[in-house]
């Protein structure tokens, strides 16, 4: 991960103050060098938590940085972990694992988009049709029924389920590269 998406790790609650000293070491390794910077990379768990915390938004300041809000964490993470699933198919059950529970877990999303219902799970971030494969696949792995692909052997079931959560994460990734462009570029 490289420092944004460490420091959104940390909006979204992954990452806790104990982990500064691994976002600064992060920023450095990027090029980035203020004097907070090293001074909180060199710090252990030994240190007052108050420090570590003064430091980290020392070197937020000094480097220009502003956190973002959950949402705006929310799809920079999730397009990190989308690129990863898309470029290893793999280990896209492993991922769709981290997406939900580090990014839709993470955030009690009704309350955050203050939205009045919602009739997928996922749909908040746009993940409903991925959850679609990844219950698929957590019922392949659990050896339960499996509701699409029944015409094919029960291994390249899973191969199927695998291949249509990289096209969801494909699509997906590319929606939130042009949410995430246009905002930021406006």
């Amino acid at each position: 991960m490289n420092l944004q998406e460490k420091l959104v790790d940390y909006v979204l609650g992954n990452l806790t103050s104990r982990h500064f000293s691994e976002i600064a070491v992060t920023a450095i390794n990027q090029g980035h060098d203020t004097e907070s910077l090293w001074i909180l990379a060199g710090m252990s768990s030994k240190d007052n938590s108050h420090d570590y915390i003064r430091y980290f938004e020392l070197s937020l300041e000094e480097l220009g940085i502003t956190l973002p809000d959950k949402l705006e964490a929310a799809k920079i993470l999730l397009s990190y972990y989308l690129g990863q699933m898309i470029s290893s198919l793999e280990r896209a059950f492993e991922l769709m694992y981290l997406i939900d529970n580090e990014i839709y877990k993470q955030v009690d999303w009704m309350q955050e988009l203050k939205l009045s219902e919602k009739k997928y799970v996922g749909e908040e971030l746009g993940l409903e049709k991925m959850f679609t494969w990844y219950r698929e696949l957590q019922d392949y792995e659990d050896n339960g029924m499996l509701l699409y692909y029944n015409e094919l052997p029960r291994v390249k079931q899973k191969v199927k389920f695998e291949q249509e959560l990289v096209e969801e994460a494909k699509e997906l990734k590319s929606k939130i590269y042009k949410e995430i462009f246009t905002h930021n570029n406006v």
